[in-house]
């Protein structure tokens, strides 16, 4: 009774502190999931960001001009699409790594002053690469505002030309954000238009290839295709190592001499060895002799060289004496048109890119390139595809 008339006379306030004691826990309880909640949301929130930090498109160049109609247009180039222009550039560098190191120490992304600017081989290489970007997008985009674009074929030959390339990939290359196979399609559509239009601009400058191909002496670039077995008649391969023995070098002899007695019955000249040679000749070697480089030649001796070709095809010499051994050589062919038709390549390239390079500078300066700050602070060539 006493009890009902305090809670009647406190108006239920009494029992109603009851019940707010009660639910503290439930209070605290409810804080902690709100809490650990926006903890969780604050961690998706940051990884999402370091994500997109980390895979997002890198911009390196924007290339701006104008369309068709004068308006101005911007393309921009992402870190993908120079992937493939970086690999070739390192495979064709690494491809003389072991020269560089013989003849300078180090390798080629380490030396200086490779360039007029002074930039090691790692930056003038990167220079290299840019500027073909460039090039290529502007080229492109003069291209397509011309109305120049690539037909079902060419994009066909442009889809086997990227599976290709990625057949000589190794799989960890391929897994390389820019060598998958749908940024190569854009990469070498682009190559194949800026390559179209390069010719369009060849046409229209007029070139004349046969008039360039007749600029070349063919008498010059005669060609003496020699085929030979050599045995060496010095201890060693330095040019200061000693001469064998009388013994030795009369054995030599002997070799040689069945070798040319056995070159009489056999059609294929080089397969004259067995596969398991021991007489020490060196298996069959070719020798290409251009008439106006005779001069520079170290083959044998001036004398010799001039008595070699005079041969007929298909003739075979002597067992001649060289100072470091014995030869014996067969004419393979005496008017061989190689070094005349690869110098004819040659001078029609040069004229090719001298017309090229005065038809791109009628439209490339109405061009501007503006370089990112990511390709010229974080990408560094060398070893960007040199992935295992």
């Amino acid at each position: 009774m006493n009890s009902s008339k305090k809670l009647a006379k406190n108006d239920g306030i009494g029992q109603g502190t009851q019940d707010t004691k009660k639910s503290v826990p439930s209070i605290i309880s409810s804080k902690n999931k709100v809490l650990a909640l926006i903890g969780i949301i604050t961690v998706v929130v940051l990884c999402a960001g370091v994500c997109y930090m980390q895979l997002r498109p890198r911009a390196i160049v924007k290339v701006i001009g104008s369309d068709a109609n004068n308006v101005a247009v911007t393309n921009t180039v992402y870190m993908k699409e120079a992937v493939y222009d970086i690999l070739q550039t390192e495979t064709q560098y690494n491809m003389y790594s072991s020269i560089y190191q013989q003849m300078y120490g180090t390798t080629y992304w380490d030396m200086e002053n490779v360039d007029e600017a002074g930039r090691t081989g790692a930056g003038a290489a990167k220079k290299q690469v840019m500027d073909g970007i460039k090039q290529r997008e502007i080229m492109c985009m003069e291209a397509e505002k011309l109305g120049y674009k690539l037909t079902d074929e060419e994009k066909k030959a442009a889809a086997e030309e990227v599976k290709k390339a990625m057949e000589n990939m190794t799989d960890a290359q391929k897994k390389l954000p820019g060598l998958d196979q749908e940024t190569l399609t854009t990469v070498f559509e682009k190559n194949a238009l800026a390559e179209k239009f390069r010719q369009v601009l060849l046409a229209q400058s007029g070139i004349d290839r046969e008039a360039v191909k007749a600029s070349v002496n063919k008498d010059d670039y005669k060609q003496y295709t020699l085929q030979y077995y050599m045995v060496s008649n010095k201890n060693g391969t330095d040019e200061n190592a000693a001469d064998v023995t009388e013994e030795t070098k009369q054995k030599n002899l002997e070799n040689m001499t069945a070798l040319k007695e056995k070159a009489k019955t056999t059609d294929d000249f080089s397969t004259l060895l067995e596969e398991k040679d021991t007489t020490g000749i060196v298996a069959m070697q070719t020798l290409k002799l251009v008439k106006n480089e005779m001069e520079e030649s170290t083959f044998l001796t001036k004398k010799l060289r001039n008595k070699l070709i005079k041969m007929e095809n298909g003739e075979i010499s002597d067992v001649i004496e060289g100072e470091d051994g014995y030869y014996l050589v067969r004419m393979e062919n005496n008017d061989d048109s190689e070094a005349y038709d690869a110098q004819c390549e040659t001078v029609v390239q040069e004229e090719e890119s001298k017309k090229f390079s005065e038809q791109y500078a009628t439209f490339a300066p109405a061009y501007t390139t503006e370089v990112q700050s990511y390709w010229k602070g974080r990408v560094t060539l060398g070893s960007y595809t040199a992935v295992e």
